[in-house]
């Protein structure tokens, strides 16, 4: 099923190239959420997520052309994504601190009644996190992407990445226990 999701998303790049509009609003449609969530993850305020998601396609869109199809197009998102979100908290010189729209925010993954104490419990720990560590537990559990992806959006070496998700885990045991 990946290579036939891979060939019809090299399709789209493809049309998208050719000037078809429709072609990447597909694309947009596709990882929107995906996008949306993981730069929430990050910075942790709904209005500027949105901004920074709409940022990320704004900028796909023109870059394009320097799009490499040798990876996965989510891991080129994530990675404008994430730069756009770290520039923002940089700028910013915030800190984030959780707070309750995290649930709100979050629908589409929003577990039972049972267990929102403790997804809440957990998105707060989280929140508490070095930006580093915030953004590989988004990446991995959240996204679903991979140590090699990882280490492509950041641009680091896979070592590292296994290094600051094991920190953030022994972390986030000691902050849920």
């Amino acid at each position: 099923m990946y290579s036939v999701q891979n060939k019809d998303e090299s399709a789209l790049v493809a049309q998208s190239l050719s000037g078809n509009h429709h072609a990447y609003g597909e694309l947009v449609d596709r990882y929107k959420n995906a996008i949306y969530h993981h730069c929430f993850a990050l910075v942790h305020n709904e209005a500027v997520a949105e901004d920074i998601a709409q940022e990320t396609f704004i900028a796909a869109f023109y870059k394009l052309k320097l799009y490499n199809p040798k990876y996965r197009l989510s891991t080129w998102l994530f990675k404008i994504a994430t730069n756009k979100s770290l520039n923002w908290l940089k700028r910013a010189g915030r800190e984030i601190a959780a707070d309750d729209s995290i649930i709100a925010a979050i629908a589409s993954n929003q577990p039972g009644p049972d267990k929102q104490a403790s997804y809440a419990e957990l998105h707060t720990a989280v929140s508490k996190l070095p930006t580093k560590h915030k953004v590989v537990v988004s990446l991995y559990y959240w996204q679903g992407l991979s140590y090699g992806e990882i280490a492509t959006v950041l641009m680091v070496p896979i070592g590292s990445v296994r290094g600051w998700l094991n920190r953030a885990k022994n972390q986030l045991r000691k902050e849920l226990s």
